[in-house]
């Protein structure tokens, strides 16, 4: 029985599932940008000037507006 248990609270709560499979490009991509946009933000300035990119660029860049 200890082994059903460990098999059951190591698995990914069920409406993370659920969402999972409802969810659309859409909002995959959308969750992917947000990511990366944390990620840039996390950066330094100096980490960021070498990439060539600015605080106020961040957004442009991941969107792909023209910075």
């Amino acid at each position: 029985m200890a082994y059903f248990d460990h098999v059951l609270s190591s698995r990914e709560p069920l409406l993370r599932r659920l969402s999972r499979l409802l969810d659309t490009p859409f909002a995959a991509r959308q969750r992917q940008l947000s990511a990366r946009v944390a990620q840039l933000r996390a950066l330094s300035d100096a980490e960021l000037a070498r990439m060539g990119l600015t605080r106020d660029g961040i957004i442009p860049h991941v969107f792909g507006g023209n910075a």
